[in-house]
């Protein structure tokens, strides 16, 4: 008894290990997108870049495993939950991959629709057997999914019309120079860095700042190079 309670043991230690860092990697990614609220990233390895670690994502996985667990006190609706859990990903993997052989690797649709058959039905037919255990437990998925997919479009529908505000107000780069003469701007050594997701020109959020804080300090100073950084590109200004 006891070898197998110490393998089992091992096992679920490398399996919530699995689960805990791929959570991280798929949050940062979306963040990335634009697809989820901006969470602190801690990187962990200095020399392999995908170590990360997410305190706020792990709290709330620490609070869901513990309520799941308190709430449910059976093991059969614990493996009803993340089997129809694991059954989902494996078939959204599935379709995602026969994608990758279309457009990624510029194969015949043929091979993308023999693989999808081939492997979706397998995997269609295990995830219509766990809907089956619906009230046993599978609900919690299904419930959960939704909300974070919720959660997801509202951030990334919020994400786009703020893109769209700062293309639409933003200033230009004389505007900004012409201010900084009117409002007598100190100029002090050393960079100032500025990130923004536009590739010209400046945000209007910059030009509000510099605006409503001169009007509330009596000295006011620029770095005298401020560098205006995206994902995209790198740029400098020089006031």
């Amino acid at each position: 008894m006891w070898p197998i309670m110490t393998i089992a043991i091992l096992a679920a230690v490398v399996g919530s290990q699995a689960v805990i860092t791929g959570t991280f990697s798929m949050i940062k990614q979306c963040a990335s997108l634009g697809c989820f609220p901006r969470v602190k990233i801690i990187h962990t390895s200095a020399k392999v870049h995908g170590q990360i670690y997410i305190p706020e994502i792990n709290w709330i996985m620490m609070i869901l495993c513990l309520a799941v667990t308190i709430g449910f006190r059976n093991t059969k609706h614990l493996g009803n939950a993340s089997g129809l859990a694991i059954i989902t990903v494996m078939l959204v993997t599935t379709c995602l991959m026969s994608l990758v052989i279309v457009l990624c690797w510029h194969k015949s649709i043929f091979l993308a629709i023999g693989f999808i058959l081939f492997f979706g039905t397998i995997e269609a037919l295990y995830f219509s057997a766990a809907l089956i255990k619906f009230r046993e437990g599978a609900w919690v998925p299904i419930v959960l999914a939704p909300i974070f997919i919720l959660i997801m479009c509202v951030w990334h529908y919020g994400t786009i019309k703020k893109y769209e505000f700062d293309v639409e107000s933003k200033v230009s780069i004389n505007w900004l120079l012409g201010l900084s003469l009117n409002l007598g701007i100190v100029r002090v050594r050393g960079i100032g860095l500025i990130h923004t997701e536009l590739e010209t020109d400046i945000p209007a959020i910059f030009s509000h700042f510099v605006t409503n804080l001169r009007a509330h300090l009596p000295r006011f100073l620029f770095h005298f190079i401020l560098y205006f950084f995206t994902l995209y590109c790198m740029r400098f200004e020089v006031l």
